[in-house]
C-alpha cells in the first residue's frame, strides 16, 4: 500500500513540542500549509526548513510532538515534504493528529539513526533497514495505511462517501 524507498534521515535533538515545529505567532496568521512550511523549526532550528531535500524524514531523539493540540504542526510538516517522524515517543494528541493527517510517525528505538543516513522502512513488515537492519516497530494495521495512503481520514471519508455515492448512481 505504503510505496517503499529510500529516505534521508534528518536528525533532531531533545524534546519538541509543537510550539517548536511551528510558533504559535503563525497559527492564525496563515491558513495554507504552504504558508507555514517556511516557518518550520524557526525558533529551533533556524536553518532547518533550507536544508530539507524530497524524501527526508525526521528522527528526533527526544519526546515528539508534545504540548498544544495544534493540527498546524502535522500539516506544517507535511506541507514542508516530511512524510514520516520517527521517535522514541510522541505526544499522544500529535501522534493522533499525525495518523489522520496523513503523517507516519512511527514510535520506535533510533539507535543506529545518524544525520543524511539512508534508510528504506518496510512499513508492513515493521522494519527499518540501511546496509543492515536498524529497528523494529509494531506494523500499523491495514486501515491505518489505507488512512495514510488516502492522504489523511478526512481524505479517506470524502472517497468512502464518493465511492459510496457512485454506487447509487449505478
Amino acid at each position: 500500500m505504503i510505496e517503499q524507498q529510500n529516505y534521508r534521515v534528518r536528525m533532531i535533538t531533545g524534546d519538541i513540542s509543537t510550539d517548536d515545529i511551528i510558533p504559535a505567532r503563525y497559527k492564525h496568521m496563515y491558513t495554507d500549509p504552504a504558508q507555514l512550511a517556511p516557518h518550520l523549526f524557526e525558533n529551533r532550528f533556524p536553518e532547518f526548513f533550507s536544508t530539507l531535500q524530497p524524501r527526508d524524514i525526521i528522527v528526533c531523539k527526544g519526546i515528539f510532538g508534545i504540548g498544544s493540540s495544534r493540527e498546524q504542526a502535522v500539516s506544517t510538516l507535511l506541507a514542508a515534504g516530511i512524510s514520516m517522524v520517527i521517535a522514541p515517543a510522541f505526544g499522544r494528541i500529535f501522534f493522533r493528529n499525525a495518523w489522520n493527517l496523513g503523517l507516519l510517525a512511527i514510535e520506535v528505538d533510533i539507535e543506529g539513526f545518524c544525520e543524511g543516513l539512508s534508510v528504506e522502512c518496510l512499513i508492513n513488515e515493521g522494519h527499518f533497514v540501511s546496509e543492515t537492519p536498524l529497528a523494529n516497530f509494531y506494523p500499523p494495521s491495514e486501515q491505518m495505511l489505507v488512512v495514510i495512503h488516502a492522504g489523511g481520514r478526512l481524505n479517506y471519508i470524502l472517497n468512502q462517501l464518493s465511492e459510496q455515492k457512485k454506487q447509487r448512481i449505478l
